[in-house]
């Protein structure tokens, strides 16, 4: 996430974030998904989503794009087929540098 997360930063999350997540760093942790950057279970990304809405009140994420800052990295697309491999378990607060 260069500029903003340099290598060895410390990150700051608030736990489980709530309301909307639109142009916001999160940690996103996966399963079963292999993120050919890291190959690990987590990323740091910006949250970007596109919704569809069904009826007045009620809507769906059409697509979520976490996209890294980075443009040596690339974005992970969620869709409706593997969202439930997905979860969001924090939102940036800042770096504390070592």
């Amino acid at each position: 996430m260069e500029p903003i997360i340099n290598d060895g930063d410390y990150c700051v999350f608030r736990a489980n974030p709530a309301g909307s997540r639109q142009g916001k760093i999160v940690l996103a942790q996966h399963y079963n998904f292999y993120d050919a950057d890291y190959t690990g279970g987590y990323s740091i990304k910006t949250y970007h989503s596109k919704k569809k809405q069904e009826g007045p009140e009620n809507w769906t994420h059409e697509e979520i794009v976490l996209e890294p800052k980075n443009a040596n990295y690339n974005p992970i697309i969620i869709n409706e087929e593997n969202s439930e491999e997905f979860r969001i378990v924090g939102e940036f607060v800042g770096t504390i540098k070592p």
